[in-house]
């Protein structure tokens, strides 16, 4: 399986940002299957869901593991559960973030609406991504194809074609 996407247009003082995002389906308290957007950040170690947008959907969560997460700028409340998501016709059980938004910083301001986010948990492990020329790329990585990347790493390894991740490139 592969799945051709265009990036979600983005502009920021009048710079192009696109950025990745998919719409999956999850699974949701009745068994039934909510559509969500979510944006597709490498850098999530779990896949994260705002509490508002599952409570919304109707996605169950527990909230007896509350942890606090950690971002570039700050930090928020999340209780660590599961998701269960359907990508082609599969269905996944992954680690999931649900995210308390945090408050807005002034009197009279809205909060912001969060996408979820498609972290590495799970999703990295079945599926390969690809971003670049105006296009996220996914594909599924079967058996056969997880072998061969992992004899091909190898012989990249061997053959010291691996880039030390402590050098500058």
């Amino acid at each position: 399986m592969k799945v051709r996407l265009p990036l979600r247009p983005r502009s920021v003082e009048g710079i192009d940002c696109p950025f990745p995002v998919v719409k999956l389906r999850v699974r949701d308290q009745y068994g039934t299957l909510a559509e969500l957007d979510f944006r597709v950040d490498t850098q999530a170690d779990f896949t994260s869901i705002p509490v508002q947008t599952a409570r919304r959907e109707g996605i169950p969560f527990s909230e007896g593991q509350e942890r606090t997460a950690l971002g570039l700028v700050g930090e928020t409340s999340t209780y660590r559960d599961q998701v269960r998501i359907v990508i082609a016709g599969r269905e996944y059980t992954w680690p999931c973030d649900f995210v308390k938004a945090p408050e807005p910083r002034g009197p009279g301001q809205q909060a912001r609406e969060l996408l979820p986010a498609l972290g590495r948990a799970g999703f990295l492990h079945e599926y390969a991504i690809t971003v670049g020329s105006g296009y996220l790329v996914i594909t599924r990585i079967d058996p056969i194809r997880r072998w061969l990347q992992q004899r091909l790493h190898g012989l990249w390894k061997l053959f010291g074609m691996i880039h030390p991740a402590n050098r500058a490139v």
